[in-house]
């Protein structure tokens, strides 16, 4: 989508963060690991601010279920945090997660901040036929899932996020930092 000076992008839907994150994951791109099982799966994309432009060194935290269904919620299973690149660029590798009650659609947890507010959200999968069928399931949060040799899998989402703004109350240094 391109955009002109009066036209901005949609923000990335917030959605609630469940019971499960915890502080201080890892940095790391992979959260594949000895012992772990499931359909490896890559993400990546860009993070955007509302205008289009790319957001350099953007935290992005993710955290998930196995292929079981289950949190760990002693270690760092599943759990870890990327920064964007120059050019607003992430990328993640993990495993596609089960489906767990009372929830109706596989999910990974997202918290992504730049120069803003955290945004927490959840990305769906588009070879999920039980999302539209979860009540937290937004199609605006959807991964487009393609099939990948040795039976990967493969998915793109773009985060939009809006930057600090003259209104609140931050510093000239946080206003100075925003991408414009």
């Amino acid at each position: 989508m391109t955009t002109t000076e009066t036209q901005e992008l949609a923000l990335t839907p917030t959605q609630i963060e469940g019971p499960y994150y915890k502080v201080c994951s890892p940095h790391r791109s992979s959260l594949l690991e000895p012992g772990i099982s499931g359909t490896p799966l890559e993400i990546t994309g860009q993070v955007l601010n509302e205008k289009g432009k790319p957001i350099p060194g953007a935290a992005l935290d993710f955290w998930q279920s196995d292929d079981k269904g289950n949190y760990d919620m002693v270690g760092d299973f599943l759990r870890g945090h990327v920064f964007s690149d120059d050019n607003g660029h992430y990328s993640i590798e993990t495993i596609m997660p089960a489906c767990y009650e009372p929830r109706q659609a596989r999910h990974i947890h997202v918290k992504v901040q730049g120069v803003s507010r955290p945004y927490t959200t959840q990305l769906y999968f588009s070879d999920d036929e039980d999302r539209v069928k979860d009540n937290f399931y937004q199609k605006e949060l959807e991964v487009q899932v393609s099939d990948q040799p040795g039976g990967r899998k493969r998915g793109t989402f773009n985060f939009v996020i809006r930057q600090v703004t003259e209104q609140e109350n931050v510093t000239p240094e946080s206003l100075a930092a925003r991408v414009k």
